[in-house]
This record gives C-alpha cells, structure tokens and sequence, in this order.
C-alpha cells in the first residue's frame, strides 16, 4: 500500500474548509489543527451554556471534508430560525455537542463525526483546554473575547491567550511532526491563526517538523483585524509568532479587483513589497468569481497540488 502525502491545514473554520473542500478529493491524506477561541453566535452560546470547545468551524471543516450524501452536508448546516432556544443554532453544532455527551470527549465526538460524514482525515484541536482571546488595540484599549474585537476599529497592536498556559494537544503536536506539507491559512490572521500559534508547544512543534510550510495569505483585508494590510503585511505577522520561521511557498493573490457588496468594509490585499528571503512567492489568480473577497476551493487546490507533485 504507497502512504498518501500527508497535508495539514492550521486555521479556522471558514478558511481551511475552503481550502479542503477544493483538496478532499485529490489523492493526498489532509487533517486540520483548527483554534478554539470562537465565542461568538452559535458556538459561544454552548461553550457557555455546556462547557464544549466551540463546535462552529470543526463542523465547517467536518462538512467540506466529507465524502456522503449532499442531504446530510446540508442537514449539518442547517441553522434553525425564529425566536426559541434553538433560533441560531446549527444542526451540526447540535450534533457535536451530542456526540461530545455520548462519547465522553470533544476528540472522540470528532472521531465519530468524521466516520459518520465519511471524512478520511482528522481534525484536532491545538489545545483541549477552553481559551478565549485577549486583545490590545493601537488605541490602548484592552478587549476580552474574539467576537468583540469587531467593535473597535483602530486595529490590533497585540494578542494573547486567556489563560495563556493551555496545554497543547499532543495529537496536533504529532500531526505537525508527522505531517509532509503544513499550510497555515487561508483564515482570519488574528483570530483563526495566530490563535493556534499561541498555543504553548505549538510553534515549536511547527519549527521542529520536517514538512514543507505554505502560507497562503487572504484575498480580502478583515475590518478591525488587517485594515490597510498588504500581503507583506500578513507575512511579517507569521514571522513574528513563529520566531521568524522558514516558510517553504508564500500563496498571494494577484488578481486585484472591487470587492463590492459582499466586503463592502473590505478591499483585495495587494501584494506589496515581497522579500526575497522570505521562500518560494506564488502570485496567482485565486479569486472565487462566483463569491469575490473568498479563495476559489479549486484554483487554491490546483497550486497546492503543483507543489506536492
């Protein structure tokens, strides 16, 4: 039997299913490491009403890795409506918790969902322990909680985790050891990335693995999180909280366009001033047509396998 390239992601949940929903079906073995810091909408009202590491972006992940029925992807993503207890909650969400119940853990209920989704990989949380995120703003303002940074504007000048002592899961740790190409992003910089990063254990395991390292930087800035940022931008804050790591191929966006109403906040990252030292640079046109701001699944898929093979 020939061992598949191993690929793993390190994000969140919007970026990484984008990237494994254009991967799930090309002949490699993909798994994520994905942040447990999201206390907004429907994940934070279970983190706090029942304790579980927010399910929202494992289930985005679960559901763009899968191999099943449309009808149950779409069962998972259904969010229900009106003004009950369940208004807001997805049906996935729902299903993790459940299944966190049943089995006893976060790990074994992912387990379960992956077999039950037809999900050849794994996803893993960097930490088990609940975190949340401290911010400073360069307006000196100190924000607790991922979901309010949103509220200022004047941009992050530091992050932190809180607490900022969490055990790192020794199933991530060995994922990056074991791993042949490790991508970090697409995703949120600051609170879908870094947040893994700041996982103590984490980017040691990262420095220490032999895998090739992407970066795939976003195609659109994020209010409040990297208005103003170019591509270099995003880079410099990688290397700032890897202790300024080798990354193999940086993956940039090169087709520049108005955003429109879907980011109407937001503006395509330009490129900028690219550093020769920095690896391998890979300028492509990865912008989804259909939804502009977001990476195109096939087009991102279609770099990374060149890259591999």
């Amino acid at each position: 039997m020939i061992n598949k390239t191993k690929v793993l992601g390190v994000g969140g949940g919007t970026g990484l299913s984008t990237l494994f929903r254009g991967l799930r079906n090309r002949d490699i073995e993909i798994s994520g490491i994905i942040s447990v810091t999201d206390d907004g909408g429907s994940s934070g009202r279970l983190r706090e009403g029942y304790g579980i590491l927010p399910p929202g972006d494992f289930r985005n992940c679960l559901v763009a890795m899968s191999d099943t029925e449309p009808l149950l992807q779409k069962l998972f993503q259904h969010r229900f409506d009106g003004e009950d207890e369940l208004s807001g909650h997805s049906f996935g969400n729902l299903f993790i918790l459940a299944m966190e119940k049943i089995t006893g853990s976060f790990e074994k209920a992912l387990e379960e969902s992956c077999k039950i989704l037809n999900v050849k990989g794994s996803l893993l949380p960097s930490t088990l322990d609940q975190i949340n995120l401290t911010v400073e703003m360069k307006d000196g303002t100190t924000i607790e909680g991922e979901s309010n940074i949103q509220y200022n504007k004047s941009g992050i000048n530091n992050i932190f985790l809180n607490p900022n002592n969490p055990i790192p899961n020794p199933k991530a740790q060995l994922a990056l050891t074991e791993s042949d190409y490790i991508i970090l992003g697409p995703g949120s910089l600051y609170t879908s990335i870094i947040p893994n990063l700041l996982v103590p254990g984490i980017v040691d395991s990262l420095r220490e693995s032999k895998a090739k390292k992407i970066y795939i930087c976003n195609v659109a800035t994020q209010l409040s999180e990297t208005d103003g940022f170019d591509a270099c931008d995003h880079v410099e804050i990688i290397q700032k909280f890897t202790g300024n790591m080798s990354l193999d191929h940086i993956i940039i966006n090169n087709a520049i366009e108005d955003l429109g109403s879907n980011f109407p906040t937001s503006k395509c990252v330009e490129v900028g001033h690219v550093h020769d030292d920095w690896g391998n640079i890979i300028l492509e046109d990865l912008m989804n047509p259909n939804f502009k701001g977001h990476h195109d699944s096939d087009k991102l898929a279609d770099v990374i396998m060149k890259i591999i093979n």
